[in-house]
């Protein structure tokens, strides 16, 4: 015997409050929870949570990011002398400045002996990552 499946309703695309798509970002990103976790117990596709994140994140920097996830750099010139209170000059070889347009400075020192791993988690973590 054959089995039919007989549809009588049509599905609906479900709609999400600004505030449901932060709470789903905001648990996508705690420590021990995957996006892809997050979006299978709440029944949404993993791209449309990344597209979220996205989203809140061009909101947040103020800055609205290309489909590559890449945000505009600037490379200017090495900064003016300060007091000594900073890394010595020896051990330190470059600094980094992030300035989100939400006015926020990040200074990173980056000498030969950086640590690539924490370098990427500063970053991840501007990113909202």
């Amino acid at each position: 015997m054959t089995r039919v499946e007989v549809i009588t309703s049509v599905e609906r695309r479900r709609t999400w409050s600004r505030e449901e798509k932060q709470r789903l970002v905001a648990e996508s990103s705690r420590a021990g929870r995957t996006a892809s976790q997050v979006a299978r117990e709440n029944g949404i596709a993993p791209g449309q949570l990344f597209t979220w994140r996205r989203q809140f994140l061009a909101e947040a920097t103020g800055v609205a990011i290309q489909d590559g996830g890449f945000v505009p750099v600037q490379v200017a010139g090495a900064p003016p002398a300060t007091d000594g209170s900073e890394l010595s000059a020896s051990r330190v070889e470059t600094r980094i400045e992030i300035r989100l347009p939400n006015g926020v400075v990040i200074m990173i020192g980056v000498g030969r002996d950086v640590e690539i791993e924490a370098l990427r988690r500063v970053l991840a973590a501007c990113l909202g990552r």
